[in-house]
């Protein structure tokens, strides 16, 4: 028999029994992730101990102007919970922002200047700048939130819960811009005082999950938030310089769809390790 005929005679006869010409069960070598049921996307599980997604430092992260963004659910942590964060450098001590679910179960965000003064909103607590009108700002009962924080040019910092405007502060502090410490997903670096073997320890591990981080240079406006936590982030948005939709679902990398490329990974290391968060198929997120 001619094979040239016989190959199409067989793929019609498969397709009128029903058939498929595909191999059975997820091609491992095709890159595609793997099949998630109906209804669930991929997410990571955060497991407050040690856990964290790690973004290689690159110039492009945003210091005093940023919008910050994801989606997160967890119950009332222990202490501080980081959701995203440039933590504390190595050798300058200065943290530029980091968002966190405090240990009351409310979003805040603390920023740090050149000479190491923490600034804490919107309650205003710690170095005191600037002054904040807020609202509900509660977010741990175990339900997906999305959460984004921004700061203008003029020094407006902004808090949103599920789209709605819940804190405003004005005249805040400045974020430091020495620093070249790696973005981080679930826990943030810092120390009081110098850090031991002058590395920043990782700290404030987030206990909960999360998906859809997001980062901009630039801040963005009530209804440009509105529509992010909406319809997702449009990779083609005006100063994106991260987003991880956590779609990957098996392996170490997690991939920035970002024109920035600012890829990063699971855990403390390329490879696997201890503080690797864990893939989980979700509702709701």
């Amino acid at each position: 028999m001619n094979r040239s005929s016989a190959v199409p005679n067989l793929l019609m006869a498969m397709a009128l029994l029903g058939c498929s010409s595909d191999p059975i069960g997820p091609d491992p070598d095709d890159g595609t992730d793997p099949e998630v049921p109906p209804g669930l996307t991929n997410v990571l599980r955060f497991d407050g101990v040690e856990d964290r997604v790690t973004i290689p430092y690159d110039a492009s992260f945003p210091t005093e102007v940023f919008t910050i963004a994801a989606e997160i659910k967890l119950t009332t942590p222990a202490r501080r919970a980081a959701v995203i964060a440039r933590g504390e450098d190595d050798n300058s001590f200065n943290l530029s922002w980091q968002l966190y679910v405090t240990s009351s179960g409310n979003l805040e965000i603390m920023l740090e200047d050149a000479n190491e003064n923490n600034f804490c909103y919107p309650l205003n607590n710690c170095v005191p700048r600037g002054s904040c009108t807020f609202g509900d700002l509660s977010v741990a009962d175990d339900v997906w939130h999305h959460v984004a924080a921004s700061r203008a040019a003029d020094g407006t910092l902004s808090l949103y819960i599920d789209g709605d405007l819940r804190a405003t502060c004005t005249g805040t502090g400045v974020p430091s811009s020495n620093n070249f410490q790696v973005m981080s997903i679930g826990a943030t670096f810092g120390t009081i005082g110098p850090p031991p073997g002058g590395v920043e320890p990782p700290t404030w591990f987030f206990s909960g999950s999360i998906d859809d981080p997001a980062v901009w240079n630039v801040a963005l406006t009530a209804a440009q938030i509105t529509e992010v936590t909406s319809v997702g982030v449009d990779v083609r948005s005006a100063g994106l310089i991260g987003y991880w939709d956590f779609d990957e679902g098996v392996g170490q990398d997690v991939a920035d769809l970002s024109p920035a490329g600012n890829d990063g990974f699971r855990g403390a290391n390329t490879g696997p390790d201890s503080a690797d968060p864990t893939w989980e198929a979700e509702e709701g997120a």
